[in-house]
């Protein structure tokens, strides 16, 4: 089963769905039509919201890989 951890607003990206990194090259963030199609649980409105601590906002996504 795909799972979505917590939903968010990134810069950038918008309204989004953080999600498993057994997602594969979905993961880290889902854009929420992306989440919907690819049939992620829970319903992404059912999904928590994020805490604050983890949105970055400081740089961009792809930076965590590096």
């Amino acid at each position: 089963m795909r799972k979505g951890l917590f939903r968010t607003t990134l810069p950038g990206l918008g309204e989004c769905a953080r999600v498993d990194m057994s997602a594969g090259d979905a993961a880290p963030y889902l854009e929420r039509e992306m989440y919907v199609l690819l049939g992620f649980e829970p319903k992404f409105d059912l999904l928590p919201e994020n805490p604050k601590a983890y949105a970055r906002t400081d740089r961009p996504l792809w930076s965590d890989w590096y």
